[in-house]
């Protein structure tokens, strides 16, 4: 097609070229959609998976008690093994 011609409006096309033309359309949009959802269902993935590598080093991090030791705050960490205990959270 030349950027000359026209394109005519679908409702001045014949009944079954217009029935052609809306499944086309319809065929694309179901596709756009699926890629566009598959695209946002993978950014979904990535970011549960960066969320898990997260809490998987937090989890292997250094206890509050033990930063608070190394800091020289002695008080804070007794009360944080405290209240630890007292919630059932640790058992020492």
């Amino acid at each position: 097609m030349s950027t000359d011609e026209e394109v005519p409006a679908l409702h001045h096309l014949p009944l079954e070229i217009q029935t052609i033309a809306l499944a086309y359309f319809e065929v694309g949009r179901t596709e756009g959609w699926a890629a566009g959802y598959a695209a946002a269902d993978a950014d979904e993935d990535a970011r549960w998976a960066h969320l898990a590598r997260l809490i998987g080093n937090i989890s292997r991090g250094i206890p509050y008690d033990e930063l608070c030791e190394r800091r020289g705050d002695h008080t804070r960490a007794e009360q944080h093994r405290t209240l630890m205990r007292r919630r059932g959270i640790t058992g020492s």
